[in-house]
């Protein structure tokens, strides 16, 4: 099946940051916890155009400060982007379409298809994953939801078009809330997919169902037809971060408490995250608590560690914030949180995900139409953020 083609100054820790305590984490309808106006983040440096070093996973650093591109405008509410081994990036966008950012960091006019969805609340097209594999078997990922379920899909992408619909897994309710949608390979080689309580609270401690979990998919599994995903991780209510901790075999998950209490955890395969019986600092011996939490909540998103060596940043793991409209960069030794800083508070608004390329720059999708934000003329947006050098 072939589908249709259309023609950055640190932060001292806040007093809403708990470190190495637990919790299930916010809400996006209090306010986002405000760094004092000495603590906010300078403006970048500018950058020229189409800048982007070697590609080769080298590339000019500010000498003291981040510099930011603006590589796309006039996104629908991008939520995933992810890199093609040429260096190439696949974006998704909420309404169904899947757009193509050239190397040179310019985004492809036509979508590359057009992927039919139900767009009930905050359900979509949401994540994105690209088969380790890649060069050999050109497969690609896509979490959409549906009238009836949120479903996985595998396509295999050639000659710039998505082919060959597969389904590898469905069965999670999908709601009007709290659909999550992260999709992510580990240095393991499985898929690992993150499941919201679809407004269910009670879905998340209920053994029998995929929602509120992080799940987890053999590759023997998602090249077959409909397989049932092996519940890793259980009570969560909304995770949408994952990523390893780079010389680990740590998993690192950035999730939405109720009202505050957003938290980051490490997730430790048949552990539970206490979602709705505990939040908070109040996780007790029964279930497994976080080690940073945002008790006013900032509503995390999209997480990513930057890898490649040459920057400041190398090795801290950086996650995207909705309500609080700012980057955290946070720096992890012997298991717990040494420090932790926003970086462009309220510069660009609601962030969505980020990820590294590999180029060794951050990329930043914005998120102002999605319902919740102020969009500009410009929303929404794709960035490049070039770290500091070392």
């Amino acid at each position: 099946m072939i589908l249709h083609r259309f023609g950055w100054a640190a932060a001292a820790l806040s007093a809403s940051v708990a470190l190495g305590l637990g919790a299930c984490g916010g809400d996006e309808s209090s306010s986002p916890p405000s760094p004092r106006a000495e603590e906010r983040t300078p403006e970048a440096e500018p950058r020229p155009p189409g800048d982007r070093g070697s590609g080769s996973g080298e590339l000019l650093r500010a000498k003291g400060r981040p510099q930011v591109e603006t590589l796309a405008t006039g996104l629908d509410t991008p939520w995933e982007i992810a890199f093609l081994p040429d260096g190439r990036a696949l974006v998704t966008e909420r309404p169904g379409r899947l757009r193509l950012l050239s190397k040179d960091g310019r985004l492809e006019r036509k979508p590359v298809a057009e992927v039919p969805i139900a767009e009930i609340g905050e359900g979509g097209l949401l994540g994105l994953a690209v088969d380790p594999r890649f060069r050999r078997n050109r497969f690609v990922y896509l979490y959409r939801t549906t009238e009836d379920e949120i479903e996985i899909l595998r396509y295999r992408f050639e000659d710039d078009e998505l082919r060959d619909e597969q389904k590898i897994a469905g069965g999670i309710e999908v709601g009007p809330i709290h659909d999550s949608g992260r999709l992510r390979f580990g240095p393991d080689d499985r898929l690992y997919i993150n499941t919201g309580d679809a407004g269910t609270r009670e879905l998340a401690q209920d053994r029998r169902s995929l929602n509120g979990k992080t799940l987890r998919m053999e590759p023997e599994d998602y090249r077959g037809d409909g397989a049932r995903p092996e519940v890793f991780t259980l009570g969560h209510r909304n995770g949408q971060g994952l990523d390893w901790q780079p010389g680990t075999d740590k998993l690192f998950e950035a999730e939405h408490g109720e009202t505050g209490n957003d938290e980051v955890n490490v997730l430790r395969k048949g552990e539970n995250y206490g979602w709705p019986e505990a939040e908070g600092k109040n996780h007790g011996r029964r279930f497994q608590g976080p080690l940073v939490i945002y008790e006013e909540g900032i509503a995390p998103s999209g997480a990513s560690f930057a890898k490649l060596p040459g920057s400041k940043w190398t090795g801290d793991l950086f996650v995207a914030a909705l309500r609080g409209e700012q980057l955290r960069r946070i720096d992890f030794e012997d298991g717990r949180a040494v420090s932790d800083e926003p970086l462009f508070f309220e510069r660009f608004g609601r962030l969505r995900a980020v990820t590294e390329g590999p180029d060794g720059a951050l990329y930043v999708l914005t998120s102002n139409q999605d319902g919740r934000g102020n969009p500009t003329s410009e929303d929404d947006r794709i960035l490049r953020i070039v770290p500091p050098a070392a």
